[in-house]
């Protein structure tokens, strides 16, 4: 694992605060400072590459993210094992942006090389293991699959339920993952109770301003969209539409 450098700790700070333009500043400025070393740290330039290509990829800049989350792979394979645990986070972190993409075979090529490492080196039922299945889910979800993503997001669901507990913060990944199923199932009731613990959970340890408080209430305005309950769907559209353009 490699040591934080101060600038590092920043980004991340950053990163973890939903602040992710600041966050994308800072890496960028942190990568270009190691590469100038006469001497790279390999560990820090596949970690930067790495979280870079994160920050990246939630601001929408998908191409820019895919080339770094390339660059932190070949990097590591340069030096490590292809079946050591980083290399499945570079894959599911490649995958989660051919899906952003739209490229749902590619994502799902990657999604279970990542998959596969992950229940080889952790077992059936790492944590690590659950967030592989919510992106393959997600990536059935894409392709119209639902039955399929459901499945997926109910085995991500009785890991983090195991482990966790039902008011984790990880809990509002499965709860809405398995409402946004709901809604396509015409379920809206269903979805709104999940969508609204899952909101619940990330006010509470997030804020009201962080992205993913952002999209708890879009899944919200979705729902209530399709129930014709469109003053709630607006209010909620309305609430998503202000915190993502603050943060990203």
């Amino acid at each position: 694992k490699a040591t934080l450098t101060p600038g590092m700790e920043a980004a991340k700070k950053a990163h973890e605060a939903g602040n992710y333009r600041e966050a994308v500043r800072l890496y960028t400025m942190e990568l270009a400072a190691e590469e100038a070393k006469p001497a790279p740290n390999w560990m820090h330039l596949s970690y930067l590459h790495h979280q870079l290509g994160i920050a990246l990829n939630v601001v929408g800049q998908y191409d820019k993210a895919l080339d770094h989350h390339q660059n932190s792979l070949a990097i590591w394979l340069k030096q490590q094992s292809s079946e050591h645990l980083f290399v499945a986070s570079c894959h599911y972190n490649i995958g989660g942006v051919h899906r952003a993409k739209g490229e749902y075979d590619k994502a799902l090529e990657h999604h279970q090389k990542a998959l596969a490492i992950r229940l080889k080196k952790l077992g059936s039922e790492h944590l690590s293991v659950a967030s592989s299945h919510d992106y393959i889910g997600g990536v059935h979800s894409g392709k119209g699959e639902y039955l399929k993503a459901l499945e997926e997001f109910q085995k991500a669901l009785a890991i983090r339920l195991k482990h966790l507990g039902p008011e984790h913060p990880s809990m509002a990944v499965s709860y809405n993952n398995i409402g946004a199923m709901h809604s396509k199932n015409g379920e809206y009731d269903k979805a709104l109770e999940l969508h609204q613990k899952a909101l619940a959970i990330r006010l509470k340890q997030l804020g009201p301003e962080h992205p993913w408080v952002a999209t708890s209430f879009f899944n919200l305005a979705h729902a209530y969209k399709a129930k014709k309950d469109l003053a709630k769907a607006k209010e909620c559209f309305g609430t998503a539409y202000a915190i993502r353009l603050k943060k990203l």
